[in-house]
């Protein structure tokens, strides 16, 4: 498995934070959450310490919120440094 660079490893956290923050914005605890958009809590669980989220959950997740892959990551976290 290769090693993740810093820069890696810091897109890696913000995404788990911003999955996290979707989930606390909806006011839902993580099991009611991953109820919703169709997860088990550990795969949420995962997702929100910066594990197994690629790209292609994150879209699915994003399909099930209803917001696009833009919204997703035009959010200032992504424009920390």
């Amino acid at each position: 498995m290769p090693t993740l660079d810093n820069i890696d490893i810091a897109l890696k956290e913000k995404i788990a934070r911003r999955i996290k923050s979707l989930r606390e914005s909806s006011g839902k605890k993580q099991s009611a959450f991953a109820s919703d958009t169709e997860k088990d809590r550990q795969t949420l669980s995962r997702w929100e310490t910066g594990r197994g989220a690629t790209i292609y959950t994150i879209n699915k997740l994003c399909k099930e919120l209803g917001i696009s892959l833009s919204q997703f990551f035009d959010d200032p976290i992504f424009k920390e440094k």
